[in-house]
């Protein structure tokens, strides 16, 4: 799981270790699958000087930080429970977590969820669920924190998207408008931020072998294809991830070859991509 063997992981390892030594970073999503293996692999290799877990089970997030305190003892970390569906309280909970350790200095965003259904099967209130905890929610935590950001010349904001945010695939309709709502938000605030020397990465991984797909809100009656079993272990992953966050990349994605090859598609061949897409919709 670490970062430990071979000259490529040990430069890693390095980047890692000076860029969050001293760093208060707020991980959402984290009482498990990817949240959880960030906040294991910042402990085990990184050793942040604060860290935040958030998610809605608290009971989980002090599982996650009782982990996290087993592999660095000396962490300050503490646990701030949230429910990123609730926009109204997310400021709110946003002053407590700068208030926790005095800042906070690394965001991110990775607390979402899933959602299978047909576009004319899905209400509108379900859009917008959708669309507030995949999407709003980073957006009113983000600008919670800027000001203070560019107070200080100092920030980065890190938005766990996917690479569903280039290309939608059928039966992901709301899904997929979040990410791509998300992937537009952070290329237009990445500019407009970088002469305060504030740093926005979006990651967009492909499949992950966690437990999200099976969580997602789905339309009953309708089939979905699944293909999380292809997915990259979420333990093998975030090590990767925070490598490019210390590194401050502005965009990883880490997907398989034919989701790569998928959004290279839309973009130079996009009826070829349509016409797959349709066949892929009636399977």
């Amino acid at each position: 799981m670490g970062l430990l063997a071979g000259s490529f992981q040990h430069k890693d390892l390095v980047v890692m270790e000076e860029y969050f030594s001293d760093k208060v970073v707020w991980v959402t999503g984290a009482s498990a699958g990817f949240g959880e293996a960030l906040c294991i692999a910042l402990c085990q290799s990184a050793k942040p000087g604060g860290l935040i877990l958030s998610a809605r089970r608290k009971d989980e997030l002090e599982r996650v930080r009782s982990r996290c305190l087993e592999l660095f003892p000396n962490l300050n970390a503490e646990v701030l429970p949230l429910d990123l569906s609730d926009l109204s309280r997310l400021g709110p909970v946003a002053e407590r977590a700068k208030g926790l350790f005095g800042r906070v200095d690394v965001l991110v965003n990775n607390g979402g969820v899933g959602f299978r259904g047909l576009g004319q099967e899905t209400s509108i209130e379900e859009d917008q669920h959708v669309m507030n905890v995949d999407f709003f929610s980073g957006v009113v935590l983000t600008k919670a924190l800027l000001p203070e950001w560019i107070q200080r010349q100092s920030g980065h904001v890190v938005q766990i998207s996917s690479v569903q945010g280039f290309f939608g695939l059928p039966g992901r309709t709301a899904y997929a408008a979040a990410k791509h709502a998300a992937v537009g938000f952070y290329d237009s605030l990445r500019a407009e931020v970088a002469e305060n020397g504030i740093a926005v990465t979006t990651v967009c991984p492909g499949y992950i072998a966690t437990e999200h797909g099976r969580h997602a809100a789905r339309r009953v009656g309708t089939h979905v294809v699944e293909d999380v079993a292809k997915g990259i272990s979420p333990h093998v992953l975030a090590p990767k991830v925070l490598a490019g966050i210390a590194r401050r990349k502005a965009e990883m994605v880490p997907a398989a070859l034919d989701a790569r090859l998928a959004r290279l598609l839309r973009t130079i061949f996009p009826s070829l991509f349509f016409s797959m897409m349709r066949c892929r919709s009636r399977l």
